[in-house]
């Protein structure tokens, strides 16, 4: 298994990574709601395939405000809990100052 790459600090994979790697669980809902993203699916796939990392999806499935009385699935994005362990065992000193930059970035938009 390849060690997995972290994406530029300014970037919505970053800040989507940045949540996970915080031990955050998150739908597309939550992440547009924080980030005004329409996008995260292809945020996920870009850290799952070009960056190497394993993000598990939880499907969920809740009632929607449709008259027909309709459900809507949709995934949950998360890190397993020992996976998290893992990667701050290897991964140490270089994913704490991601999380950081990452969050510097975010802090910055909102001065």
């Amino acid at each position: 298994m390849r060690t997995p790459t972290f994406p530029r600090t300014d970037t919505l994979t970053a800040r989507a990574l940045m949540r996970l790697l915080t031990g955050q669980q998150f739908t597309h809902r939550d992440f547009q709601n924080e980030t005004a993203s329409y996008r995260l699916s292809g945020y996920i796939e870009q850290l799952r395939n070009r960056h190497g990392w394993t993000i598990e999806t939880k499907e969920e499935t809740a009632p929607t405000s449709d008259p027909t009385g309709r459900a809507a699935t949709y995934g949950r994005y998360l890190i397993e809990l020992e996976s998290l362990k893992t990667l701050r065992a290897e991964l140490g000193e270089r994913m704490s100052k991601f999380i950081e930059a990452v969050k510097r970035f975010e802090a910055r938009g909102k001065s």
